[in-house]
């Protein structure tokens, strides 16, 4: 607890709430503790991608930066979001856009929880990034990570989902 008091007077000077920051620690160690990860390979990533309403394989040009994927479960995952703070950083043209968010989530999961289920999509047919996740049960869903909402292909002209770039 003291290094949270040392931590916390530094926080304290530049507007955190020591409580606050304990609680989302506090959270993110919850989360870590899920089941063992299961790993799927190269073509269960693509069994996984088909699941996605609208996704068609001669569209979209895939990159996978490995060859084995760590997965956990939907609800495991959403644990995940709610310990995420990504979703509160500012919106800043240019700077800090769409393809920053979704660089973000992709790099977070993958250091404070250990899973790679997590790829970029580059929706060159609605101008837009977000991103994929691929679950343990052998499905894919996507997340807009700016809000950390779970959106469906083709529910708006943002997330058209026709034509693009997936790494994974």
């Amino acid at each position: 607890m003291s290094m949270w008091i040392k931590r916390g007077l530094h926080w304290q000077k530049r507007g955190y709430n020591l409580i606050s920051e304990f609680r989302k620690a506090q959270r993110r160690r919850r989360a870590r503790k899920h089941d063992t990860p299961i790993g799927i390979d190269l073509k269960g990533t693509t069994e996984a991608l088909k699941t996605l309403q609208g996704f068609d394989s001669k569209n979209w040009q895939r990159i996978h930066l490995d060859n084995k994927y760590w997965t956990c479960t939907k609800s495991e995952f959403q644990k995940i979001l709610e310990t995420n703070t990504l979703n509160e950083k500012q919106y800043v043209l240019d700077q800090f856009d769409c393809d920053n968010f979704a660089f973000n989530l992709k790099a977070q999961v993958a250091r404070d929880y250990g899973l790679n289920n997590v790829g970029m999509v580059i929706d060159n047919s609605a101008g837009h990034a977000y991103n994929v996740v691929i679950f343990k049960d052998g499905s894919a869903e996507l997340l807009e990570p700016q809000s950390d909402r779970w959106i469906t292909p083709g529910e708006s002209d943002m997330y058209s989902f026709k034509k693009g770039i997936i790494i994974l």
